[in-house]
């Protein structure tokens, strides 16, 4: 009865050891961990491209102006990898055929435009999207616009996607947050699974 004892404990004791041991790559990381290991790690890739626009802007009730500006965007990428303790236990040989797609999540897309006007007028606005399994749970946004060489204009904005969603229409100094978020976010993900 005794030895029956040992053995059930040492049973029990094995698999909560094994489950300690195990890396979860469903673990989902605070906003914190998210922006430590894209620290450590830098991005794993970047798009980019340049933007052209006009836009109509109110001079007052009854006149209309076009402003003609140009500028560029990028799309950062930070990847995890949660089996990196056994990818390092690996052979060369090994790491060469290992399949980094299957074992690689997006933990962070970056989002960054810089637009300048043609009449001293620019704007630069970043967002950057936390993700969990490709879905996104968190987003900050910051606009910075500069006026006529005036002092810069500054606007924060940090939501969780539900508090997001269950806002109403927000509308920053140049648009309006929700639609813009969820079309970057489509960006993001199209971007980082391109099929």
């Amino acid at each position: 009865m005794k030895n029956l004892f040992l053995i059930f404990a040492h049973f029990v004791t094995t698999i909560c050891i094994c489950q300690n041991i195990k890396i979860d790559s469903n673990k989902q990381f605070t906003i914190n961990e998210i922006d430590s290991i894209c620290a450590k790690n830098g991005h794993g890739f970047i798009s980019d491209g340049v933007i052209k626009l006009e836009t109509e802007t109110e001079v007052d009730k009854i006149k209309t102006k076009f402003l003609s500006g140009s500028g560029g965007y990028s799309y950062s990428f930070y990847l995890n990898h949660f089996n990196e303790e056994n990818y390092n236990l690996l052979s060369n040989i090994e790491k060469r055929k290992y399949d980094f797609d299957i074992y690689t999540n997006l933990i962070k897309g970056e989002y960054r435009e810089s637009i300048h006007y043609l009449n001293s007028y620019s704007e630069v606005v970043t967002g950057e999207f936390y993700y969990f399994e490709t879905t996104l749970f968190y987003v900050k946004i910051k606009i910075i616009r500069t006026e006529d060489n005036k002092k810069d204009i500054l606007e924060t904005y940090s939501y969780s996607i539900s508090e997001l969603n269950n806002s109403k229409e927000i509308q920053t100094i140049s648009f309006e947050l929700k639609s813009w978020v969820n079309k970057k976010n489509e960006q993001i993900i199209k971007y980082y699974n391109p099929k």
